[in-house]
Order: C-alpha cells, then structure tokens, then sequence
C-alpha cells in the first residue's frame, strides 16, 4: 500500500514535466485480508468501544445456499473453521480492517497532496472507487462473495473540473459506468458497444436519477442441482435474487426479495409475501441476459482428454481424504498431510467456490491443478 503511494507520488511529477494530458491508475489492496497495518493506526480506534454487526443470523426463509461461512477469512490459521467468530475475535477483526482503512486512506491523502503541490488539481478528474463491499459480520458472514448489500454497495468518489463539490448523490451506479463517464469528462468519444452509460449528469445534479437499477451476480452449490448463479437487482427501495441453474426455465428459480425501507439490514425473505413486487422486479431482471454456463476456451478443450485422467486420480484423492466420508472435504481434512501448508490454505480458498468454508466433491476434482 505504502509502495503504491510512494510510485504514484514519483510518477505525478514526472506526468507534470511532459505537459501532456495523462492517465493514472493507483490501486491499493487494503482494507483486505489479512489485516496489517502500522500501529499507529490501531492505535486510532478503542477496540472495547467497537460496535458490532446488529443482526448475525441469516435472513428468515432464505435459501440455505445463498449465505456464505467466511470461507475466505477461515482459512487463516487463527480462525475456527467452522461456527460462530466469537464476539473478542470480531471485535479485533473490525479493529483490524479500521486500522487498515486508515492506513490506505492516508496513503491516498499522500498522492492526493502531491497532486495539489504540483498545481494539478483544478485540472485533473480523480476517481476513489472499491471493487466490491466487505461483511463484517453482518448475517453471521465476513468477506464478500454474496448478492447481499454489505458485499455488493461499493464507495464511489468523483472530483472533477466545474462539476458540484461536496455534494453526495442516491443515484443508482454500476461499476460499468465509470469509464463512460471518464471519457465523457474527458471530452474522449465513448464506445458504442459498452454496458455502462456514463453519469457526468449526476456530477452536475447530484440529485438526478441514473438507472433504475443496478445489477450484480455471484454463484452458489445447491445440494442436489449443482452451481447455480444469483442474479441480483437492486432499486432505490429493494432488492430482488434469482437463484437458478443454467438454462434453467424461471419456474425452478429461488426467490429473494429484501425491502430497505422496512427492513434495513435483511432479517426476513419477504419474496413470498409480495409476489405483486416480485413481478415488477422481476420484469426489470428480464432486461438483461439469462444466466449462463462459464465459457470454454479452445485450449481447455483440448485439454479435456488428458484432464479426464486428472480428474479420475483426484476423485480418489478426494474419498481418501474424506476421512468421515459425509461427502465434503473439512479445512482440517484438506489440510491433513498437505507438505505446503501455506499455499494450502490459498488452495482451500480459492477451490471454495460457493464460500461455505466446505468443499464438495466437484470443486475439488474441478478446481485443482495438483494432487493435494
């Protein structure tokens, strides 16, 4: 993070000596596991003041599948792999990712600051965006990987030459938006062929709408069917997930419907109880493309053949290490004679696909590259 900044602050002046308009991306990888940063950043919060996530449950009559179990933060080594994070532990977890926001906002104060030094400010659009929002408990679920709104709100920050300052808007954006936006600020010609429509009205008229909606997806394991993909909608007021398989008709769908105006932080499924709302939303969802199955390239087809034999060795590899056979593969099972427990735990991660801190039998013979 600090090295980020640190490039980025060389950079700018060396972008002012060409005189020449120019493009900067910077990114930083915090707030994100694990959680470091320099002390003096955990020093800026008291841990015992710390609040802690309102509602920890799931929602009532959602889908078994469509929460997560933190399979991203349970894979590190102090972390119980499956159940509750006991309440001291959230408290240092939350402690940590403010610390690390702190640590990162003031890095982005550094190229921030160099930019006004180099008088360029006043002539320069700046962009703070997140790719994607964090759990902190919230439903019992830490980390992303959800159609939920702690995982799918993003923080979106726009500076720009003659637009409102210090304004905020509830105008509904998609992250697809920004570029449009840019080149149109730019005074650059925008692709005709892009998803995204550019905002720049907004920056004029913070209180102009933008979309109707926003879209999002993420993919589940459903016992019994397989992957099956959430398609997500979220107005002003709710938020609307389709659960089906690919190519699946609509009538196999799981619903979820959350309403936040009443219902703020998700307790209840209400899908069921306003089926009049759910056919308005739904109308919205059927604008964009049905859900469909991940794309093949002609490499991995090629592949297939050899891989069959692969993928036969690790199916036994997987009821060996199904050391209670119940059909999944514990952290600890995983774990058990790994000879690389660090890059292990990366492994179990990334092989989670559904994030239930499990894996079935499909994402381990699919997902791995070596026999452990």
């Amino acid at each position: 993070v600090g090295a980020a900044a640190a490039e980025a602050v060389k950079l700018l002046a060396v972008l002012k000596t060409k005189g020449q308009p120019f493009f900067l991306a910077v990114g930083f990888a915090k707030p994100h596991l694990p959680f470091v940063a320099p002390k003096k950043y955990w020093d800026l919060y008291d841990r015992d003041k710390i609040e802690l996530a309102e509602y920890q449950q799931a929602p009532e009559g959602a889908p078994a599948y469509a929460p997560q179990n933190s399979g991203e933060l349970r894979a590190y080594s102090n972390m119980p792999s499956q159940g509750p994070i006991p309440k001291s532990l959230q408290r240092e977890l939350i402690h940590g990712y403010l610390a690390s926001v702190s640590f990162t906002d003031h890095q982005i104060g550094r190229v921030l600051s160099r930019l006004e030094q180099l008088g360029l400010t006043e002539s320069t659009i700046v962009v703070l965006w997140g790719d994607h929002g964090w759990h902190l408990g919230d439903h019992g679920m830490w980390c992303k990987h959800s159609n939920y709104e702690q995982a799918t709100r993003i923080p979106v920050i726009v500076s720009a030459p003659g637009k409102a300052q210090g304004a905020s808007s509830k105008a509904l954006i998609e992250s697809v938006d920004i570029y449009p936006t840019l080149c149109n600020l730019a005074g650059i010609e925008v692709p005709s062929t892009l998803d995204g429509k550019s905002f720049a009205n907004v920056l004029d008229n913070p209180t102009q709408s933008h979309r109707d909606h926003a879209i999002q997806v993420y993919p589940r394991s459903k016992e019994g069917v397989g992957q099956v993909l959430g398609r997500s909608i979220r107005t002003e007021r709710y938020r609307l997930v389709q659960w089906k398989a690919w190519d699946a008709p609509n009538d196999l769908s799981d619903w979820e419907l959350y309403d936040y105006q009443s219902d703020p932080t998700e307790t209840k499924n209400l899908a069921n109880d306003r089926p009049q709302v759910v056919a308005g939303l739904r109308k919205l969802l059927e604008t964009h493309p049905e859900a469909k199955p991940p794309v093949k390239s002609a490499a991995s087809s090629q592949k297939a053949s050899s891989g069959e034999a692969k993928q036969t060795d690790r199916d036994a590899l997987f009821t060996k290490k199904d050391t209670n056979a119940d059909g999944v593969l514990s952290h600890e099972e995983f774990m058990a004679g790994q000879k690389d427990p660090e890059q292990a735990k990366e492994r179990f991660r990334r092989f989670d696909l559904d994030g239930d801190s499990k894996l079935n039998r499909k994402e381990f013979v699919s997902s791995g590259k070596s026999g452990n």
